[in-house]
C-alpha cells in the first residue's frame, strides 16, 4: 500500500526512471537465475561423474527463488537477514527427496498393494497395544474432541508405525530441496520452509539438526511445520507441544481432525454396490462429498450400510488386478484426507481403524 502511494505521486519522468531501473533489475535477476542454474548443472554433472548425488551443498541463500523466503522471515517474523542467510546456506540439495516425492506409494502402488502394506497383523496388533497403553488419554481426548481412539491410533499407525519410525530425512534439506527444486509445488514448500524456520526459532531448535519425513513432516503424528505451529497441542501441559511425545501427539491428531470438520459419531466410508450402466461422471470429482446418497442411488451407486439418503458423499473407485472396488466417502473421509489428499490414504486409515477396533474387542472378549 505504501509503495503504491509513492508511485502514484511520481512524475512521468520519475516513472520512466523507475521502469528503467525495474527493467535493469529484471535483467540482473534473469542473469543471476541463469548463472545459478548453470552452476547447479555443473555441480550435478560433476556429482554424476563421481557417482555421488545423494546430497549436494547448494547455498540456497543465493538462490533467486530464496528472496521472498528471506523477505518474509525478516519483514514478517522479525528475524535478522544474516541469521536467515546462514540457515539457508547450511541447507543441502538431496536428490533422494525429489525421488521419494515422485515415487510416493499413493502414486505408484495399486490399491491392493497399498492396502496390504498397512492392514497387516503386526500393524493391527500395534494399534491394539496403542489403545491399551494410552487408554486413559485416548478416552479423555474422545470426550474433548469427539474423535474415536481407533481413528487416532490408525493415523499414528499409518504415519509412523505408532512412533516407531518418524523419518530420517534432514527437515531443512528436505524443505529447501522441495521449495527450490520441485517442478510443481515450490509455492507450498517455500511457505512450509518459512514456517519451519520460524518453528525452530520458537522451539529453540537448530534448524539443520531436525529429522522427519522426506516431505518435511515431523513427530509421531507427522505434522508439516505450518500445522505444527498452528495445531499442535501441549497435551501434558508441560509448556511445550512435543509431537514426539505420545500425549501431545494424540491430542494434536484429534485437534487436527476437529479443525478440519470431524463430525462425532458419523461414518467415515461405506462400500458401494453399483448397477450396470452406473454414471461414471460422478467418480472422483473433487475430494469433498458432492452428492447426496439419494442422488447417487439414482445414478447407480448404493451404500451397503444403512445411511440417510440426504447424507453427502463422494464416489471413490479403485481398479487394479483384483477388479473394480467402489466406496462412498462421507465428511469424515474428507477430513482424514486433509492429512494426505489421496483416497488410498484415507481409506487405508479407515480400514485399519476398523480392524484395530475389531481386534481389540475380540481380545477383550477372550480376557
Amino acid at each position: 500500500m505504501f509503495l503504491s502511494k509513492r508511485v502514484n505521486t511520481m512524475t512521468s519522468t520519475n516513472r520512466s526512471r523507475v521502469v528503467d531501473r525495474h527493467s535493469l533489475r529484471c535483467k540482473l535477476y534473469d542473469a543471476t537465475s541463469y548463472a545459478f542454474m548453470m552452476a547447479r548443472c555443473t555441480l550435478l554433472v560433476g556429482l554424476l561423474g563421481t557417482g555421488f548425488i545423494a546430497s549436494a551443498q547448494a547455498d540456497y541463500s543465493q538462490h533467486p527463488a530464496a528472496a521472498p523466503v528471506i523477505a518474509t522471515l525478516v519483514e514478517d517474523h522479525g528475524m535478522s537477514r544474516d541469521e536467515v542467510m546462514q540457515i539457508l546456506a547450511n541447507a543441502s540439495t538431496e536428490q533422494r527427496i525429489l525421488d521419494s516425492m515422485a515415487n510416493a506409494a499413493e502414486k505408484t502402488k495399486t490399491w491392493t498393494a497399498y492396502r496390504s502394506s498397512f492392514l497387516t497383523p503386526v500393524r493391527i496388533d500395534g494399534g491394539v497395544d496403542f489403545l491399551r497403553e494410552y487408554a486413559q488419554i485416548l478416552q479423555q481426548v474422545e470426550q474433548e474432541y469427539g474423535v474415536p481412539p481407533q481413528v487416532i491410533a490408525a493415523i499414528v499407525g499409518v504415519e509412523t508405525n505408532y512412533g516407531g519410525y518418524t523419518g530420517k530425512a534432514n527437515v531443512l534439506n528436505a524443505l529447501a530441496t522441495l521449495a527450490f527444486e520441485h517442478p510443481r509445488r515450490t509455492k507450498f514448500f517455500s511457505s512450509e520452509l518459512v514456517e519451519y524456520i520460524v518453528l525452530c526459532k520458537e522451539q529453540g531448535w537448530q534448524a539443520d539438526q531436525q529429522l522427519g519425513s522426506y516431505a518435511g513432516a515431523m513427530g509421531m503424528s507427522q505434522f508439516m511445520p505450518s500445522n505444527y505451529r498452528k495445531l499442535a497441542i501441549d497435551g501434558d501441559e508441560n509448556g511445550v507441544a512435543d509431537l514426539h511425545h505420545p500425549t501431545d501427539a494424540i491430542h494434536s491428531v484429534a485437534n487436527y481432525l476437529t479443525h478440519h470438520g470431524w463430525q462425532s459419531g458419523e461414518l467415515v466410508a461405506a462400500r458401494a454396490a453399483v448397477n450396470e450402466g452406473f454414471d461414471s461422471v460422478v467418480i472422483g470429482r473433487g475430494l469433498r462429498p458432492n452428492f447426496t446418497l439419494d442422488e447417487l442411488s439414482s445414478r447407480g451407486y448404493h451404500s451397503q450400510r444403512a445411511v440417510e439418503g440426504a447424507t453427502m458423499a463422494r464416489v471413490v473407485r479403485f481398479n487394479d488386478a483384483d477388479g473394480d472396488e467402489f466406496w462412498l466417502g462421507f465428511n469424515n473421509f474428507y477430513v482424514i484426507s486433509r492429512y494426505n489428499p489421496r483416497s488410498k490414504y484415507a481409506l487405508a486409515v479407515y480400514l485399519l481403524s476398523e480392524e484395530i477396533l475389531r481386534s481389540a474387542a475380540a481380545q477383550n472378549a477372550r480376557s
